[in-house]
């Protein structure tokens, strides 16, 4: 977090910790993790309870202050710098949606926590001089069973499949167009010399200037493939590898091996088109797919039916039961469907008839 940055959470903190029977220590933890940027849920939680509970304390604040004092150089902030922050961060629609009544300027603090936590850092905002200039972000969530197409400030073009989540800028005025993905997109990039487009996934970053790709980004593997043009993806500094159209990257983040492979990448966009197409996937990658396509769990009664592999293709329009039913048969498996939930196991062996 930006120095500046970190002045004007200390002075939208002042006085909102007015709790009867505070732990001067506990607050002291706090304040530590919110400097740090590593904040979770429920320390983010403990803080509300205090914004909401807190009452005009001058004994509390000037502990506060000296807590402050100790983690933070401490500087005012104009009040066209506080309100130009207060705006930009009660803006932000994650904070609209969890609304908390307490006076405004507690409300501005409650605000960095919030942003704070969905951007994993404090880095959205920036400070210079006596001016305040900002660079806002949105934040979307598919749900499941639904993909969705956005047009960026760029004119460039992103599809998000079911369950995945995009961070990206409102404008591209800096020197990269950056983007954080979860889950699952595909971006036809305009092109612009100068202004790289990088895609964040987690630690990994896919880099290009402009083409058509796609990310899948679940657990603890990265799969990137490029429709057209060339990508670059480098986890940190470590660059894992340079791929172009019709090929495929492969990343496993538990034992950091890389795979180069061929593809047919229009085989990987067509859910963009309403179609899903498993080219020799497991019965377990199956699943996963499927379970986001259509919003349903997929469980197993016997783990050695994940490891099955086929291939199969089937439209939006086709209901669960009509895929499951042609992919039990190209697997030999039975299910069971019981409201979201659909359970595989093998298929019982008929029983002989006695003969008379």
């Amino acid at each position: 977090m930006g120095r500046l940055a970190c002045i004007a959470l200390y002075h939208l903190f002042k006085g909102i910790l007015n709790v009867i029977h505070v732990n001067e220590e506990r607050i002291y933890q706090l304040l530590g993790y919110l400097v740090n940027n590593n904040i979770n849920a429920e320390d983010y939680e403990e803080l509300m309870q205090y914004l909401g509970e807190a009452t005009e304390n001058p004994a509390l604040q000037s502990t506060i202050d000296r807590i402050w004092a100790e983690l933070t150089p401490t500087q005012q902030l104009n009040p066209d710098e506080s309100d130009a922050l207060y705006q930009q961060i009660t803006d932000n629609p994650r904070f609209v949606q969890q609304p908390i009544h307490i006076k405004r300027r507690w409300l501005s603090y409650a605000a960095v926590i919030l942003l704070l936590l969905a951007t994993g850092a404090g880095t959205y905002l920036w400070f210079a001089s006596s001016r305040t200039t900002s660079l806002a972000y949105k934040e979307v969530s598919v749900p499941p069973g639904q993909r969705l197409q956005l047009k960026l400030a760029d004119s460039s073009i992103v599809w998000l499949k079911a369950g995945s989540t995009l961070r990206y800028p409102v404008s591209f005025t800096g020197n990269t167009r950056e983007l954080f993905l979860s889950g699952e997109g595909y971006f036809d990039v305009t092109h612009r010399d100068n202004q790289p487009f990088l895609v964040h996934t987690g630690g990994v970053t896919t880099k290009v200037l402009g083409t058509a790709f796609n990310i899948q980004a679940y657990d603890q593997q990265l799969t990137v493939a490029v429709v057209n043009g060339k990508v670059s993806v480098a986890e940190g500094d470590t660059k894992l590898g340079v791929i172009v159209a019709n090929q495929l990257l492969e990343y496993h983040l538990q034992n950091k091996q890389v795979a180069l492979k061929d593809t047919i990448a229009g085989n990987m966009i067509a859910w963009t088109k309403g179609e899903l197409i498993l080219d020799n996937v497991t019965m377990e990658e199956a699943a996963v797919t499927i379970g986001k396509w259509y919003n349903v769990a997929i469980v197993f009664a016997d783990p050695e039916l994940k490891k099955s592999r086929f291939s199969f293709s089937f439209l939006h329009e086709e209901n669960i039961g009509e895929v499951m039913n042609m992919i039990s048969q190209l697997n030999g498996f039975s299910y069971h469907i019981e409201g979201d939930t659909i359970t595989i196991s093998k298929k019982k062996p008929l029983r002989r008839q006695p003969q008379r």
